[in-house]
């Protein structure tokens, strides 16, 4: 089975959903070696995203690489730890000016959703944002589907059919109507990330972009049958 399906129709939900569901199960440093692995190809075709990459999987290793310990008030350990939150839709358009600034805000949330345990799917009709985005993931041992890329008219129907979340590179109009699509669609809440400030774009230099792209979980293992020591509480 291919590493990369491209295709103009709705993406296969089924497929996509175990995906990524194997995917952030994975645990962190394996994720961050195929991520790397991303980099070093990008780094033979394009310098520029690649060095976009290689941030934020800096960056993400500092905020995602381990879980953090709570103080549990009763004796109880508790963790707090981050999973994929599913499918991330990252939409470019293809008519900017500035075409290196969108396509290095492209790679930021393709890269933050990806380190951060979701699968993504590139909904765009860029000429330089496509092949590179293909080229360079069916060289990478992703786990099947994990990376897909459909045509932009594709768009508004994934966005019904079960994405978890929106990147969005472009203008402010599509921006507003992007949130407004999400807000109405039955289901989870979508949240959307964009960039429309292609002459300042400020996600490709946010140190937190990944936190943007996670869900937060606690795991608590309790000390005593009865859920830790009472007697640790103030009185």
């Amino acid at each position: 089975m291919p590493y990369l399906t491209t295709s103009s129709t709705e993406l296969d939900v089924i497929d996509a959903q175990s995906t990524w569901e194997q995917w952030s199960a994975t645990d962190f440093d394996h994720k961050r070696g195929r991520l790397s692995a991303f980099q070093s190809v990008l780094e033979e075709k394009h310098p520029m995203v690649a060095k976009v990459v290689s941030f934020h999987l800096r960056q993400a290793s500092i905020l995602l690489a381990k879980p953090l310990w709570l103080e549990g008030p009763t004796g109880e350990t508790n963790e707090l730890y981050t999973v994929g939150r599913g499918i991330v839709l990252a939409i470019c358009e293809n008519d900017f000016r500035n075409a290196d600034n969108a396509l290095h805000s492209a790679f930021a949330i393709i890269a933050c959703a990806l380190i951060a345990g979701n699968g993504v799917v590139v909904c765009s009709d860029n000429a330089a944002l496509n092949p590179l985005v293909e080229q360079t993931a069916e060289r990478v041992d992703f786990p099947p589907n994990l990376v897909q890329v459909v045509g932009y008219d594709a768009a508004a129907r994934m966005i019904e059919g079960g994405v978890r979340q929106v990147g969005y590179v472009g203008h402010d109009r599509i921006e507003r109507e992007l949130n407004r699509q999400l807000a109405k669609r039955d289901g989870p809440i979508g949240g959307l990330v964009a960039e429309t400030d292609l002459e300042s774009p400020t996600l490709v230099h946010d140190p937190y972009l990944s936190l943007r792209f996670v869900t937060e979980r606690t795991r608590t293992i309790n000390t005593t049958a009865v859920g830790g020591n009472p007697n640790l509480l103030d009185s």
